[in-house]
């Protein structure tokens, strides 16, 4: 993690101050050497399938020789290839299950999004009606997203913006394109980001890659460009450069009359950890899918080479070995000349025993620390008792707790954007820390015990939570909308009903 401290330390150099160009150039380079860096790319490579496995090649090794009249140290390392030896690789996506199983855990219904203080306050229940619209299937679905790639980098980043037709948006900035800089005493408040990333550039009808450059401020954002020389210059295709977070402006009959320069006050990015670590799930499981993948894959490739009968001929001359394998086929026999010599077929048998218990020792051991749910386990099923259940959840649990805080506070760290834009539009003074988000875990449950427990939990525990827990209640908002619109029915309904006294 970067602070302010370091960029100021890094502007120093043998005495004297150094070029932008020259700090952003030691920025990148440092950045990508960075070994999280290097597992954020690596965690997202196992995620998309692309295992170590695919490189090794099971029909090529390397052995040791011994010359003759040489001694064992001086062994020769040759590498031997045979052509007819199976490549096939298998390829175990543990890592990917276990990623999807924790975020749609985590966010397989939508989260609850309320404002303290709306029950008895009609504007701050316009307030929380707003946020409701906003937190739809589209913000549940980039949240999924912004967790799958906090999971496998170890954080994953989003970008606030305006589009050309003044509405704002968001979208993922991939982390290992992105430098973050926090503050210097608690390292916790974002002050900086630098992102880098590549584009083709033609010249003189030849393809170059070269980097662009983002370099956002609390109030602006400055862009750069590299040259053949790899020197970062102002980008000059940018009109304004630095430029500011957007731009309002002012028409009349269609055309602009006012142009006026804004800022948030703050970096328009909002950072999704993964733990407090920032390590991905990646790492504590990767030997060991390895090691499943090598296994399972020499495995299959033995099976394919393998053959069900082999001939042991002796005594029957120098005939090509190919030769005596097609008489045996259309004969059935063979001539041996030597009167000891003998014909003899031999059974293939290929042990799996071990090799099968051995996976599933190391199954078992990517599903534990990989801090996951093995649905395929054989005792999975077998007890459907509410605290059973949870005590299979256990370790996925923990897991998931790890990110809850940390996805709660990027979600309102983005409605705090959401909040000053509607305030500037409406002229309102909606405060965003009256916000309160509900994660709702998807989990298999015996859905009997859990109604139960939330009919014996009303008057003790509030309506929302009650419904975020109830099993046929996916979207909370959604079900409150509909709950006061019944009710609204019913009401109707018995406009005209006249009690007993009441006259006919």
């Amino acid at each position: 993690m970067m602070t302010e401290t370091d960029l100021i330390n890094m502007k120093i150099s043998a005495g004297k101050v150094i070029s932008e160009s020259d700090i952003i150039r030691q920025l990148i380079q440092e950045d990508l050497q960075d070994i999280q860096k290097q597992r954020m790319l690596e965690g997202k490579r196992y995620y998309e399938a692309e295992h170590d496995v695919r490189k090794h090649n099971f029909s090529s090794s390397v052995v040791s020789e011994t010359e003759d009249g040489e001694c064992e140290a001086a062994d020769k390392m040759v590498s031997f290839r045979n052509p007819n030896r199976s490549n096939h690789h298998c390829v175990h996506t543990f890592h990917r299950v276990l990623v999807d199983q924790k975020v749609s855990y985590l966010l397989g219904k939508e989260p609850t999004v309320s404002v303290l203080g709306a029950d008895s306050d009609p504007q701050l229940q316009i307030y929380e009606a707003f946020l409701n619209r906003i937190c739809d299937e589209r913000f549940n679905d980039a949240f999924f997203d912004l967790a799958v790639g906090a999971s496998n980098k170890g954080y994953e980043v989003l970008h606030v913006y305006y589009d050309d037709m003044g509405e704002l948006r968001y979208c993922i900035t991939p982390a290992e394109e992105c430098i973050l800089i926090y503050d210097t005493n608690y390292q916790d408040t974002l002050l900086q980001v630098i992102r880098y990333y590549n584009i083709i550039q033609i010249k003189n009808g030849k393809k170059y890659v070269r980097k662009k450059v983002e370099w956002w401020t609390a109030e602006d954002v400055t862009y750069y460009i590299q040259n053949e020389n790899d020197m970062y210059l102002l980008d000059s295709s940018e009109v304004y450069n630095p430029s500011p977070h957007w731009w309002e402006i002012l028409k009349r009959d269609g055309a602009e009359v006012k142009k006026e320069a804004h800022h948030w006050g703050r970096v328009p990015f909002v950072v999704l950890e993964n733990n407090r670590e920032r390590s991905n799930d990646l790492a504590p499981i990767k030997d060991l899918i390895d090691a499943y993948d090598l296994l399972s894959s020499d495995g299959t490739n033995n099976f394919l080479d393998l053959v069900d009968l082999y001939w042991v001929i002796q005594g029957y001359g120098g005939e090509a070995a190919s030769a005596i394998a097609k008489k045996l086929k259309i004969n059935k026999a063979v001539n041996i000349s030597d009167s000891s010599g003998r014909v003899e077929a031999k059974q293939v048998e290929l042990s799996a025993e071990g090799r099968l218990e051995w996976m599933k020792m190391l199954r078992r051991d990517i599903y534990h620390l990989g801090m996951g749910i093995d649905v395929d386990a054989e005792t999975f099923g077998s007890a459907p008792s509410g605290v059973a259940l949870k005590f299979r959840y256990a370790q996925l649990d923990l897991k998931a707790n790890k990110m809850i805080p940390k996805l709660k506070r990027a979600i309102k760290e983005l409605l705090w954007f959401v909040t000053d834009d509607y305030n500037r539009r409406y002229g309102t003074a909606y405060d965003y820390e009256l916000i309160s988000v509900v994660l709702t875990k998807s989990l298999i449950t015996n859905d009997y015990e859990t109604v139960q427990m939330i009919n014996l939990s009303k008057g003790v525990v509030s309506d929302d939570t009650l419904l975020a827990h109830h099993p046929f209640v996916d979207d909370v908002n959604t079900e409150k909308v509909a709950l006061q619109e019944q009710e609204e029915k019913e009401l109707q309904g018995y406009g005209d009903y006249k009690g007993f006294g009441d006259g006919a």
